[in-house]
């Protein structure tokens, strides 16, 4: 079933795709900010957090929506590390395959699902703003 998300999530994903396309191995390797992160570690944590999304779409679809569990800020900084450590093209090979991953499974849930899913008030739908936010980092960063 085709959503509300569906429009900005693919309008996101080809942002994505294009801002990938066009990242040199040197800008992917890039600081991004003065926190640590780098623009291929960025792009990890985008495929992070959409791979979060494809599980509790998964958990959902077979026992029902529920409210997860876990302090973003937290999972977060325990996964910066292991981004930081994955070579940066993988890093943005990952972002692109996950969000199209994600974003097939938004638009397969049925109408009962999708209204569970909104009801409960996850955000988890919306992968386009996420997405938006840390590509306006990237590009500001690859300026």
């Amino acid at each position: 079933m085709s959503s509300a998300y569906s429009q900005r999530n693919k309008a996101e994903l080809e942002h994505l795709r294009k801002v990938v396309d066009r990242l040199t191995d040197e800008q992917i390797a890039r600081p991004a900010g003065g926190d640590g992160w780098t623009v291929g570690a960025l792009l990890g944590h985008i495929a992070f957090w959409d791979q979060r999304a494809i599980v509790l779409m998964e958990r959902w679809k077979a026992g029902g929506v529920g409210t997860p569990a876990g302090d973003v800020d937290v999972l977060n900084d325990a996964v910066k590390p292991f981004l930081l450590a994955l070579p940066p093209r993988d890093a943005a090979r990952l972002a692109l395959e996950t969000a199209q991953a994600i974003d097939r499974e938004i638009d397969s849930l049925d109408a009962t699902m999708l209204a569970g899913i909104e009801a409960n008030g996850q955000p988890r739908l919306d992968r386009a703003s996420h997405r938006a936010h840390h590509l306006e980092q990237i590009e500001k960063t690859i300026r």
